[in-house]
This record gives structure tokens, sequence and C-alpha cells, in this order.
């Protein structure tokens, strides 16, 4: 019996819950037993009374549905009436026969009965036939017919009825058979199941009641026990040892209050002895309480503590109790030593046990000498190194709570101990604070006085830097005098050279002919020198702006190469490439971008007197390796490391023969810094270079999207230019303010046959549209008074040019707000300025003006502002006498010229000639040409004249401070002829 109560609960539960699911599964089966012979009856049932009831229904329908027809056909008059009674009489005969079939089957009495009504069926369906045969016949009596048949088929109809009561009643009593048998068997089986059901609970009730009672019982004892510990009984114990799970739950419960009960114990040593800790903060008093309330806690005889002297090298004695002198000696901290080595090894408490009788370890009392049988050894660690040693021993064994103690105040001792000492060193510190207070309050007087030096210092410095600042200043200023007066001369040299060289072409020998080609291109040296040297200044002074755009390298390589193929060509020298179609779009600077690969490969063509130089450009990470070989005269490697400094070249022999500046790969490498480009060199003297250019595909890593940047075209974009035909000639009005892009634009559109109008500012364009709508426009967005967006704007606005195709130019950057601004008002592309490459510039052209075929039915014929008839006057006002000369040499072929060396007079003698036009140059005196023009533009007879200022300044921004200040346009000197000519002939005549 004892065993049976030991079964785990578990294991009652499992067995109890079988037999429970035992006795349900059986009641289940005895249910599916009776359901099933419910249902086997309720099957006969239907299958037989009820389907040949069903059955007999229906053929009894058949009969009286043929009888009907039959009595109806002697009434039809047309045969077709008849033949279709007869199909209908056909499909019940059929089904009648079915239904016999249906009885035969499912019918449970005498097979007779079945086969009689058969017999009679068929009998009277003879009959019938026979009716229906002689109906058919032609000439027939069908009343006589029907009399005739009648008398027969009636009684064989009565016969046939009379078999299938028969049948019918046998049938219904059948059924009311089976009915009850059904009731009665329901009966019995409801009391069978009661009686299972019955068995079951009483079953059930007994497991949940011995089960109930093997629960409650310990789970009353563990309640009670946990009541009587929380009133505070630590020593109550559960009395439950089966050996079930609640006997296992017991008996850790008790485990878990002996514990309990030892750590209660263990914390309340831990108080005592932590307020004892911090009732001292002396250090010998503090040791002296603490190592007396260790000895009484751990039930110790011996304890002492040992600190690390100064020197780090050994640990002392500091404060014992019940320790003699020999073994209270000092040890060494380095050597690991006697029963303190363990201790400074692993840095971890050391409990030594069983120690021998012969050992040294002893301490006297009165009643003579006694040995320790354990000594536990406690490090005290402060910034990570043992400095203290705490040490007990005991002439008894330890006992397992105190361990537990020591272990459990381990790191309390730790930090008071370390506070403690910390607090000692501070005492003695703030001794040695106040002594050096006293030296650094003298010191403080020295630097107060020092302090004065420097802020005399400082005040110099400050005058060094503004000093610094103004010579920075003056370099500027110096850059742009140097370049005006370079520029000046420089523009008699060359524009002179080219006048006379068109002039006395054949007229003098070739080869004083061709001394005019030696000034002309030295001339245009200077200008690149000078060129170079402000393009230094400004990468230097840090004012060179980076304008992020997407572009396509094949682009710029194009472009260069076919800048510098005809110098390749004259000195035999194949300039190859080959397009990369594809190579990726870049996001970085473009203009920056083709200085450098401009300045690389000019470079290599300078340098190379006969062979090849091949450009190889491809993907390298997330950048574009572009390498460039050539067979030049090389450079020695010592020379490498300097061919990127200012007006340096790695051999200065060359000089002589190539010539240069030096500039140019200095510049492309400052370039390539600002770029965050990496430029590299390789060659052998004698056989050639390779520079290695390797450019980020996206500068600085920024995500862009596309409306963010201004767009280049890509050079592998399909060119669907259309060339002009006479009879289609399309107009173009170009807006801009820049004579250059102007003269570009125009030179590029009116050789592919479009008729080009040109507009300096937003009002001209609007009076030139006004009068006649051009085909398409080319826009700049930057210029004075009305800009490009205001100008977009208002012929948006008009219903007359809403549709005018537009394409914008601009140098600026497009922020995302203008773009949308711009993307709204229907542009057809933007196009950024700097190097127009031609072929893209007339597939956007093309495609703008002839994709859709715009036609505009309102266009007003332009009207010629002024006849050329007359020779027009042209007043030049320069106080140089070499600049003046130029001017002449170069217009009085088409000019009548008036000239002065100073304003003075100027309102007269322009009054006096009434020219069409005025060239002023802006010498150093600028302030004194600025009031010659003010006086003209305040003149109201003369305020229209335009004025055109020829300048040597070439600075960031000169041009758009002239126009700011009233002139009609801008040339920078060297004078370029054709610049020049168009530009007059544009302000006097105006665009055709």
């Amino acid at each position: 019996m004892h065993k049976l109560i030991d079964i785990k609960i578990g294991t009652q539960l499992i067995l109890g819950f079988s037999i429970i699911m035992i006795f349900i599964a059986i009641i289940g089966y005895v249910s599916w037993l009776h359901t099933n012979q419910i249902a086997d009856k309720t099957t006969d049932l239907y299958n037989h009374p009820l389907m040949v009831r069903r059955a007999l229904g229906e053929f009894k329908s058949d009969i009286l549905y043929i009888d009907r027809e039959i009595q109806k056909m002697h009434l039809y008059k047309d045969d077709s009436d008849i033949v279709k009674s007869v199909q209908t009489i056909e499909v019940y005969k059929i089904n009648g026969f079915n239904q016999l079939k249906v009885l035969q089957d499912r019918y449970l009495g005498p097979n007779k009965d079945v086969d009689m009504t058969n017999k009679s069926y068929i009998k009277w369906v003879k009959v019938q036939d026979e009716t229906i045969r002689l109906f058919l016949e032609k000439n027939s009596n069908k009343q006589e017919i029907h009399q005739k048949l009648s008398v027969e088929s009636d009684q064989l109809l009565d016969i046939l009825i009379e078999h299938i009561q028969q049948i019918d009643v046998f049938a219904k009593n059948k059924g009311d058979s089976f009915y009850f048998s059904v009731i009665n068997l329901n009966d019995m089986l409801n009391r069978q199941l009661y009686i299972y059901i019955f068995i079951v609970l009483i079953v059930m009730f007994l497991i949940v009641n011995i089960i109930n009672k093997n629960i409650r019982k310990p789970l009353l004892e563990l309640t009670q026990v946990s009541q009587q510990f929380r009133q505070g009984n630590l020593n109550v114990r559960s009395k439950y040892t089966l050996k079930n799970e609640f006997g296992i739950l017991s008996l850790s419960f008790n485990e878990f209050i002996e514990t309990l009960q030892k750590d209660l114990l263990i914390n309340s040593k831990v108080s005592k002895i932590t307020e004892v800790m911090l009732s001292e903060d002396e250090a010998h008093a503090f040791c002296h309480n603490l190592l007396t309330n260790l000895i009484v806690q751990t039930e110790s005889q011996m304890v002492s503590i040992f600190l690390l002297n100064s020197e780090k090298k050994i640990f002392e004695k500091f404060e014992s109790i019940g320790m003699n002198n020999e073994s209270n000696k000092s040890f060494s901290a380095t050597d690991f030593e006697g029963e303190f080595g363990a201790v400074l090894a692993s840095r971890e408490i050391q409990y030594i046990q069983t120690i021998p009788e012969d050992s040294q370890f002893s301490f006297h009392t009165v009643s003579g000498i006694f040995r320790p049988k354990e000594i536990i050894t406690i490090p005290i660690i402060l910034s990570n190194e043992v400095f203290a040693i705490i040490s007990l021993a005991s002439i008894s064994v330890f006992k397992e709570i105190n361990i537990r103690f020591i272990k459990a105040i381990e790191s309390t001792l730790n930090a008071r101990i370390g506070g403690v000492f910390a607090y000692r060193k501070t005492l003695i510190l703030s001794k040695q604070l106040e002594h050096q207070n006293l030296e650094l309050e003298s010191q403080k007087n020295q630097l107060s006085l020092q302090s004065n030096e420097l802020m005399e210092q400082n005040i110099e410095l400050e005058l060094q830097k503004k000093q610094l600042d103004e010579a920075n200043r003056l370099k500027t200023v110096f850059l742009s005098n140097m370049s005006h007066e370079l520029r000046t001369p420089l523009n008699s040299v060359i524009a002179l050279s080219g006048v006379l060289s068109r002039r006395i072409v054949g007229k003098i020998p070739d080869e004083e002919y061709n001394y005019l080609e030696v000034i002309e291109r030295n001339g245009k040296q200077l200008l690149s020198l000078i060129n170079d040297i402000l393009d230094l200044s400004r990468i230097e002074s840090g004012r060179d702006d980076i304008e992020i755009s997407s572009f396509n390298l094949n682009d710029i390589i194009e472009e260069i190469i076919e800048m510098l193929e005809t110098l390749a060509n004259e000195k035999g020298v194949r300039l190859i490439y080959e397009i990369d179609s594809n190579l990726p779009n870049i996001i970085s600077d473009y203009e920056k971008t083709k200085h450098i690969l401009q300045n690389i490969i000019a470079n290599s063509v300078k340098f190379t007197e006969e062979g090849k130089i091949e450009i190889i450009t491809k993907v390298k990470n997330d950048n574009i390796m572009i390498e460039i070989f050539d067979t030049g005269i090389g450079i020695d490697n010592k020379y490498l490391t300097d061919i990127f400094s200012e007006f340096r070249q790695a051999d200065s022999s060359n000089t002589k023969k190539y010539g240069g500046s030096g500039l140019g790969l200095a510049i492309a490498k400052k370039y390539a810094d600002l770029l965050n480009a990496e430029i590299k060199v390789e060659s052998e003297i004698g056989k050639g270079s390779v520079f290695s250019i390797m450019i980020p595909i996206n500068y600085a890593n920024k995500e862009y999207c596309d409306e963010e940047l201004p767009e280049y075209y890509h050079s592998n974009k399909k060119i669907i230019h259309k060339s002009v035909k006479e009879n289609e000639i399309k107009t173009l009005l170009l807006v801009e303010d820049s004579e250059s892009i102007i003269i570009q634009m125009k030179d590029i559109l009116s050789a592919e046959g479009y008729q080009i109008q040109i507009a300096h500012n937003g009002n001209e364009a609007l009076d030139l549209i006004s009068k006649r709508i051009p085909d398409g426009m080319i826009l700049d967005l930057m210029m004075p008074n009305i800009d490009g967006f205001e100008v977009l704007k208002r012929i948006r606005d008009e219903e007359i040019t809403s549709k005018l195709p537009v394409i914008i130019l601009t140098a600026k950057f497009v922020n995302k707000e203008e773009l949308t601004f711009l993307k709204h008002n229907h542009i057809n592309q933007l196009i950024r300025k700097g190097d127009i490459n031609k072929k893209q510039l007339l597939n956007v052209v093309s495609e703008m003006l002839f994709s859709d075929d715009i036609k505009n039915d309102n266009n007003i014929n332009n009207n010629i502002k002024q006849s050329d008839q007359n020779i027009p006057k042209l007043f030049i006002l320069d106080e140089d006498q070499d600049s003046l000369l130029t001017m002449k040499a170069l217009l009085s072929q088409k000019y009548l010229i008036f000239a002065s060396e100073n304003c003075e007079d100027i309102i007269e003698i322009v009054r006096k000639q009434n020219p069409q036009i005025i060239i002023m140059n802006i010498g150093l005196n600028r302030n004194h040409c600025i009031n010659c023009l003010q006086q003209l533009k305040t003149n109201y007879q003369l305020q229209k004249i335009p004025v055109i200022a020829i300048s040597a300044s070439a600075m960031k921004g000169d041009k758009e401070k002239f126009i700011t200040e009233g002139f009609d346009d801008f040339i920078s000197k060297p004078i370029d002829f054709k610049i020049l000519l168009p530009t007059i002939e544009r302000l006097i005549y105006g665009d055709k």
C-alpha cells in the first residue's frame, strides 16, 4: 500500500485520466454501434417500403396519363396531334416499365405480386398499342375504335390497379413494422447507454477523489510550513516525506529554508561588520576594529593586515591580533612567497586546509603555543593592484557559513579599505598641496606677467594678420593690373598681326610672311600663360567654385582630340581613342574635368615627336580611370615628383626646345585635388610616358535625383540631326547676354542653315517675339533686368506663344524648385554652358524643331532696323596710342573712324559726328571712363548710342561688372577680330 502512495502525482494523473479516457472510448464505441443499428433500420425503411411506394405512385401516374391520352385521341382531327399524343404515351409507357423494375429490386413481399402486376401491365399496354395503331390507320372510324376497345381496356386496368393496391398495402405494413422495430431498438440502446454512463461517472468520482486527496494533503502541509516560516519560525521544516513530486518539493523547500536561514545569518554578520567599517576613517583605528570584528564573526584566533609599501616591492604588517612578531614578518610582493604567493598570483581568496603539525605558524597563549589548522588569505585590490592582504588563522576547521561570510564581504572590504587608505593618502597629499599652493601662488604671479606679454604678442600677430590680408588683396589687384598691362599690348600684337596677315598675303615673300605667324603664335602663347597664372591664382585663393553636373567623359575626350588633332597631324603623331559606349556618366565639375584632361593630353602631344598617343578609359570600382599612353621623350624618375609643381618642367633643357610655362600640369593637379581625383605618372626616358587619372564617378558620394543636376548630353545618344532645306528655313531666337556664347552658337547654327535672331536681354527678346514668332528659342536664365525665368513665364502666359519650343542654356546651378518651374513651363531641354558640343547641340535643336513640325500661323514679318547703305560712323575713346592704332587698322575698311584720347570733349564730338556706336578702352583709370559713360547715358540725345567696353581685365566677374555699370557689351584683350566685328554689327544693325 505504501508503494502505491509513493506513486508520483503525474503518474497518478496519467493513470486516472487514462481510465477515464478508456471508459469514454467505450461509451463512444457503444454509441457508435447503436447509431449504426438505427441507421441500418432507417436505411432499410428508405430502400424498401418508401422506395416501393414511391415507385408505385409514379407507376400509377404513368398508367393514368396513358389512359387519359388514349381517351383524348378520338377527339383529335389532325394527325399531327395524334402523333404528339403517341410520343407522350411512349414516354409514360417506358417510365412504367422502369418503375416495375424498381419494384422487382426493392419489394420485400412475394415475387409473384410484382410478376402479376408486370403481366397485367403488359396486357393493358398491348390493348393501348392496338388502339393507337387503329387510330393511325387512314379512313378509320375513331369513334367506333374507341367504343370497341374501351371496355377491354377498362377491365385490364381494373385488374392492374388491384395488383398495385395489393403491393401498396404490403409496403405500408412493412414500413410500419420497420418503424416500430426502430422505436424498440432505440429504447433498448438508450437503457444500455445510461448504464454505461452511470458506471463511468462512479469510476471518475473515485479517481478524482483519490487524486485530490494525494495532492491536497502535501499542499496543506507545505502551506502551513510556509506560514510559520513567514511568521519568524526559521527552524520549521516540512514533514512530508513521500517519494512523489510533493515529497521532492518538500525536500527542496526544506533545503531552501536552510539556505535562506544561513543567508540571513550571513547578512546579519555582514551588516554588523559594515557598521564597524563605517565607524572609523583613521587607518589604524579602522583596521584594529575591523580585525577585532573579523575574529568574532569567523571564530578565528589570529588575524593581521599587510600593506604594500611605497616602492611596491614588499608587504609590511600594518595591524594584527593574536600573532607574534615572527609571524608578522614582511614578505616580497614580487617573488610570490609563502601562503601569500597564491593570493598575489591569482588575486582571489585562498583557503589553506589541513596544515601539518610541523608548520611554522603558531601563536602564544597563557596555556602554551597553538598551531592553526586552516588559514584564509583575502587580497584587497585597488586600481587593478593588490595593495593589502588580510590573513585569518583558526586552530579548528572554519565553518561553511564563515567561509560564505568572508566571500560575501570581499567586495565591501575592497571598497571600504580602499576608501580609508585613499582618505589617508588624501590627507598626506593635502599637506603636500598646502606647501605646493604656496609655490603655485608665486608661479601665478609670474604667469600673470607672461600673460601680459602674450597679450602684447597677440596684438602684434593680429596686426601681422591684417597686413597679410592686405598683401593678399594687393596680390589680387596686382594680378588684375598685370593682366591689364599685358593684355593691352597683346591686343595690338595679335590683332595687327592678324590684320597684316590678311592684307599682305601674297604681297611679300613667304619667309617674311611667316614672321607674322610667329608674332601671332607667340602672342597667343603669352595670352595662354596669363590665363594659366590667373587660373592658378583663383585656385590658390580658394575662389574657384565647384559646379556639379552630370556628363560623359566621351564628350570631353572627343572635343579635346578634335582641338589637338591638327597640331598632332602636323607632327605626324596619331591620336587614338575608341569610344566606350558603356562608360557611365559622372557627377562632377564639367569644366575642371575638361581642363585636367586637356592639359595632360596637350602635354603628351607637345612632348611627342613621332608615334602615337593612345587614350583608354575604363571603370574601376567607383571611379573612371583614364590612361594616356604616349611615345614621347619620357621623364627621368628623379623629375617625376617635380612635374606637377608650378613653373617646373622635368628637364630645364626642354624649355628651350618645347617652350611652355610649366603651369599646365600644376593646374591639372590642383583641379584634380579639388575634385577628389588622382593623377599618377610612369615614364621611361626615350620610350614615353603613361598618365593615369582616377576620377570619382560621384563627387562627394552624394545621392542626386535627376531633377537636381544640369545635363550634358551623352556621346552615345543617337544623333537625329536633320539638315535644313531651303524651302523650310527655321528661325531660332537666341536670348543671351554673353557675346562669346552668341558667336559660338551663331557660328554652329548658321552653318546648318538656321536663321538666327539675337536678343541680349529679356526685354529685347519679348519685343522681337511680339513682332515675329520664331520656330524655336534658346534662352539664357541669368540676364540683367528681366531674367530667363520671367521671359519663359511671359511667353507661356500668352496663348500664341504657349507652345513655342524652348531650350534652356545656362551656367547657373538649377535647384529643385527652379527645375520644377522649368518643367511646368514645358521646356524641351536644359543645356549646361561650357564648351558646347556641336553634334549634341544640333541634335537637340533638330529634335526640337522637326520632331513635331511646329508651325505658327501668326508670324509677322520682322522689320529691318536700319539700312546699311551708308558707311556707319564709329567713335573710339582710347588714351593708349598703340591700342588706338590697332583699332583703326582693324575697323577703318568698314567704318568711318573718329577718335579721342580723353572724354573731356566727348559729348561735343559725339553730338557733332553722330556715330552709330562708341568703343571705349578701359585703362587703368577706370573711374575716368565710367564718368565718360555716365555723361553719355544721361544725355537724352546720346543715351541710345551703344557703347562697347574693351579692357585687359579678365578676372572672374569682370564682364558682369561692366554690363552692370551700363555698357552694352564687353570684349577682353587681346581683341579677337572675329568677335569684335559681329558685335559691332549686331549693336548697329540689330539681329537679322
